[in-house]
């Protein structure tokens, strides 16, 4: 069939403005991550992405989601979020309000205090356009971050939090940054033991969550914890209170104080059998206040490796 020039000058112009579309769309998702997956997707923090090579090689599997952590006003990180790209992998940034003693964290930022950065922030991961996880004032219901209850008020923190997590979410959606999935993280146990810091006194509700978390460790010698002593009581409290997909920010355990390569089994064995809601489990692997790493020892690490080739576990989420 002919054509005019003129008419096949229009089709391409058409096709060309269609395409594009169509691929940003594919590649950069803009919807929070859905979760709507089967099996549980693997991730980790590596102490740095020069290590990522080695520690897949150690593990035998490619990480779905790498985790590394950026203080205020730190900006959004786009060489570390393109080289975990480049890797296949889902960046997990945990973002953390250092704000240099400021006395009233958490007032000052639901007050707009630093509203220019937070806009910048979120602008600049939108238009990165990648999907990405953000997990913002983690471990909320501790008392050793500058963000938590216990730093702002007692009994009056988790109000506090709640005001400068809706705050925080609202920005995201007032400048439509929907590839950035908010990941709601508290740590599996509450401290200080009291009524007014339970897990649930935090939640600002599932209008302002994507994603819930909690992280927990065995942190071994008189310590020495089962995976289920460390998660399952706050894992049924978050179930509880939400159905919000789930993820475990963070988790390792010790070396010293039991078997950890026994430790290790059954805890992938438990993700899979007992917490059908965790679809992400990161591992903390650095050598800190205990010697995290799956390479503590060559037990650990064949422990590690021996689990995740279960196809349970995820090398790459699907959305």
């Amino acid at each position: 069939m002919f054509i005019s020039v003129k008419y096949a000058r229009f089709f391409l112009l058409c096709l060309l403005i269609f395409i594009p579309a169509c691929s940003r769309s594919d590649v950069t998702g803009q919807t929070p991550i859905s979760g709507d997956y089967e099996g549980c997707a693997v991730g980790a923090f590596v102490n740095g992405l020069e290590n990522l090579p080695a520690f897949q090689a150690a593990i035998d599997k490619k990480l779905a989601v790498v985790h590394w952590y950026v203080a205020w006003p730190t900006p959004f990180p786009k060489t570390e979020a393109d080289q975990v790209a480049a890797n296949g992998s889902l960046p997990l940034i945990t973002w953390e309000p250092w704000l240099n003693g400021e006395p009233a964290t958490l007032e000052a930022i639901a007050a707009g205090s630093y509203e220019s950065y937070v806009r910048s922030f979120f602008q600049s991961a939108k238009e990165w356009g990648g999907p990405l996880f953000l997990r913002f004032g983690h471990e909320m219901n501790g008392n050793w971050y500058p963000w938590d209850g216990a730093h702002n008020g007692g009994a009056a923190g988790p109000e506090k939090f709640k005001a400068a997590w809706r705050y925080i979410y609202r920005l995201k959606k007032e400048l439509g940054a929907e590839n950035v999935t908010l990941v709601f993280c508290l740590n599996n146990l509450s401290q200080p033991v009291a009524s007014w810091n339970s897990i649930g006194a935090y939640y600002p509700g599932d209008e302002y969550v994507d994603w819930l978390g909690f992280d927990g460790y065995n942190w071994g010698g008189s310590e020495w914890c089962s995976f289920d002593a460390v998660f399952s009581s706050a894992y049924a409290e978050l179930t509880a209170l939400s159905g919000k997909p789930l993820m475990i920010g963070e988790f390792a355990c010790a070396e010293t104080g039991g078997d950890k390569a026994a430790w290790i089994s059954d805890a992938f064995a438990k993700i899979k059998s007992a917490y059908p809601r965790v679809k992400l489990a990161n591992w903390f692997n650095i050598n800190k206040e205990r010697d995290w790493r799956v390479e503590s020892s060559p037990n650990a690490a064949a422990a590690v490796k021996n689990s995740l080739q279960d196809a349970y576990f995820l090398a790459k989420i699907h959305r």
